[in-house]
């Protein structure tokens, strides 16, 4: 009996020091998040009280006394009491280097009347230095009473000698001045491009207004950006994305100097967003022929993914669709310049797929999103099935009978929720009651089994996350008129919200392994908000602050 007592004891003893023993050598973690609402985006566990953090990467997720066992001497621990965590937020569409740019030069989105357009071009053009030109923008004559075009005319007064070149918000459409139009030596004479628009009055002669590839025959004759200028302006989008809570973004038609600006700031630990870039599609044999392949580089900065256009944009009656407009019945939109021929865009596509690099094509009008999807399905042909990740951006108006080619080719819906309730005021009197019904149709891409990835295309759009979630669930226009939504059955909940800005954007490049949720082993990319978005009311998601963004386990953002 004392035998097998003493026997007992010894063995109670070897396993009580190798309890020990592995207590002592779990790591401890970095950092842990206690006393908090964690929406995790992580169907295993949806929900959790805490975060454990190891260098840059999660370790721990549970309730607190689970995640505690994470905990050392040397560990910061941050009592959240209370506050809603979520992933870190990816924009799956945007201009980052374009955005931070406009940070500095003129806004005229907000502006009322069309005085108020003139008067802060005026107070621009005052400050440019002899020679330099007046940029930025982001115009919306939507605003304006009546809702007319703006013309060289208005504001040549107060720029005769200073080139200005302003941008319509969406990108699609910009207005030169008359100092603009002789640098470019545009005249009545000079013939629309291919893809583009010169707007002319009824004597034919330009007004200012050019829309899509008619831009580039001011744009080409504008110095270009220094290198000290575009480190600047992505110094002053990294510090904006990281107070929105913006910890993963997706730069369009990226042009390389801001991609070896962005791998500069990688080297020195200042890229604060992770940058997955997409330049021009017709750049693909640049990165075929180092043998770049989709989502190659690093968690900080990647390429491999190329961006095309089909057509231009509803605002600028330059998306292209099966039925004429109905606000301007002489025009069904444009095919965008890089579509024509429709051989040689198709040719690029299945070259650039077969090297391994993936598409990401701009289409807004129901025939624009239409021609994508045939294409997609040549290119498939050619190549045969894989996981190819397929993208069509903004995807805003589709046909009906397209929605099951988006499920069937795996097309991934690339959207920015908050252009439908910018569009939302005035879309109907574009295209009518009928096919605004399938526009911006979150709810039925997701029904259908369509992948959502949602983003901004700031600077078209603000920035800030919680603009979009309040767009997606509530789709209450800017204007007032629509409380209940803007064609409110394509709503969609908060948590659908949340997964396509956060996972669902991590699926188009390739990373849901990655990011995209709270999970262990995926990179500590957290944001801390101010109020709980799955708990108040959704119209008040839209004031909701962001209080702490983490990358990596690193704080580079606290509110004070």
């Amino acid at each position: 009996m004392q035998t097998n007592l003493r026997v007992f004891l010894e063995v109670l003893l070897v396993v009580s020091v190798s309890l020990v023993s592995a207590a002592a050598q779990q790591p401890q973690a970095d950092l842990i998040l206690t006393n908090a609402k964690v929406w995790t985006v992580d169907a295993s566990r949806p929900e959790a009280e805490a975060v454990a953090v190891l260098g840059e990467r999660i370790v721990g997720v549970g309730s607190r006394a689970e995640v505690e066992a994470w905990r050392g001497p040397k560990t910061r621990v941050l009592d959240l009491r209370g506050r809603r965590v979520v992933p870190g937020f990816n924009d799956s569409h945007l201009h980052f280097q374009g955005g931070g740019r406009l940070l500095d030069q003129v806004n005229l989105k907000d502006a009322p009347t069309t005085e108020e357009f003139v008067r802060r071009i005026a107070g621009a053009v005052a400050k440019a230095r002899p020679g330099e030109w007046v940029l930025g923008g982001n115009w919306d004559h939507e605003n304006w009473t009546p809702a007319e075009l703006p013309t060289r005319d208005m504001i040549d007064a107060v720029s005769p000698t200073t080139p200005v070149f302003v941008d319509r918000y969406d990108g699609h459409m910009a207005l030169a001045n008359s100092a603009a139009l002789r640098l470019a030596k545009i005249t009545a004479q000079t013939p629309d491009p291919p893809g583009g628009t010169i707007v002319r009055d009824a004597q034919g002669r330009p007004t200012g207004a050019l829309k899509d590839a008619a831009m580039e025959l001011v744009g080409r004759v504008i110095p270009p950006l220094s290198h000290e200028l575009r480190l600047q302006a992505i110094r002053r989008a990294l510090e904006h994305a990281a107070s929105l809570g913006v910890t993963s973004a997706q730069e369009m038609s990226a042009e390389y100097e801001s991609v070896a600006v962005y791998a500069e700031l990688a080297e020195t630990g200042e890229l604060t967003t992770r940058m997955y870039a997409a330049p021009p599609l017709e750049t693909w044999e640049r990165l075929e022929k180092v043998g770049l392949r989709r989502a190659f580089g690093s968690s900080y900065l990647r390429v491999g993914a190329l961006k095309e256009y089909a057509d231009g944009s509803l605002g600028s009656t330059t998306a292209y669709f099966f039925e004429p407009y109905d606000d301007a019945p002489n025009t069904r939109g444009l095919i965008a310049a890089g579509m024509r021929p429709i051989t040689r865009v198709r040719g690029r596509m299945i070259q650039a797929d077969a090297a391994g690099l993936q598409l990401c094509t701009h289409a807004i009008g129901d025939h624009g999103i239409s021609m994508v999807l045939d294409l997609y399905t040549d290119l498939e042909k050619a190549n045969g099935a894989r996981d190819r990740r397929l993208r069509i951006e903004h995807a805003q108006h589709v046909a009906p009978k397209d929605f099951v080619r988006f499920r069937g080719l795996h097309v991934i819906a690339s959207m920015q929720p908050y252009h439908a309730i910018d569009d939302g005021r005035w879309a109907e009197k574009r295209i009518g009651p009928e096919r605004i019904k399938t526009t911006y149709a979150f709810r039925t891409f997701l029904d259908d089994g369509v992948r959502l990835a949602f983003g901004t295309d700031w600077p078209v759009a603000p920035l800030d996350p919680m603009q979009g979630l309040y767009a997606a669930v509530t789709r209450a226009t800017l204007d007032g008129k629509n409380p209940q939504g803007w064609v409110p059955e394509q709503k969609i909940t908060v948590a659908e919200a949340v997964e396509a800005y956060t996972m669902g954007s991590a699926y188009a490049e390739f990373q849901d392994k990655e990011k995209g949720s709270i999970t262990p082993g995926k990179l500590a990319d957290l944001v801390v908000l101010s109020d709980d978005i799955f708990s108040i009311a959704p119209e008040k998601i839209k004031d909701v602050k962001v209080e702490t963004t983490m990358v990596g386990g690193r704080i580079v953002y606290e509110r004070h």
